[in-house]
């Protein structure tokens, strides 16, 4: 049973501010790179997609503030994407796959790892 005995100071590390704060965020750059990290998911007026921003910038209409893909990096980013969307467009951001959007052909370089 020791494997399990709770600390009495071990309780304090889940406060309030070891939490990751979670932002909801607009785009507010024509350029962005954000990772998708789960389905997107139907909200009252948006949808909502959490992503891991790598580059671009960022709004947030709640704070009323701008923010970078720096600033970001210690939250828990959602981003949201009009309702008006079409379904299609929004069955092609998949868990996992890398967004670029505003840069062009010549401005990426992928490479796949095969000779």
């Amino acid at each position: 049973m020791g494997l399990f005995k709770v600390r009495k100071n071990d309780n304090k590390k889940f406060t309030q501010n070891n939490r990751r704060d979670v932002k909801y965020v607009w785009l507010a750059s024509e350029k962005a790179i954000f990772i998708i990290e789960s389905e997107p998911r139907e909200y009252r007026y948006s949808y909502g997609i959490q992503i891991k921003p790598l580059d671009g910038l960022y709004y947030s209409s709640k704070e009323k503030k701008k923010y970078n893909a720096n600033e970001l990096s210690h939250c828990n980013v959602i981003l949201n994407v009009d309702k008006n969307t079409p379904k299609e467009d929004l069955e092609k951001l998949e868990k996992g796959k890398v967004v670029v959007l505003g840069y062009g052909e010549d401005d990426i370089i992928i490479e796949n790892g095969e000779e």
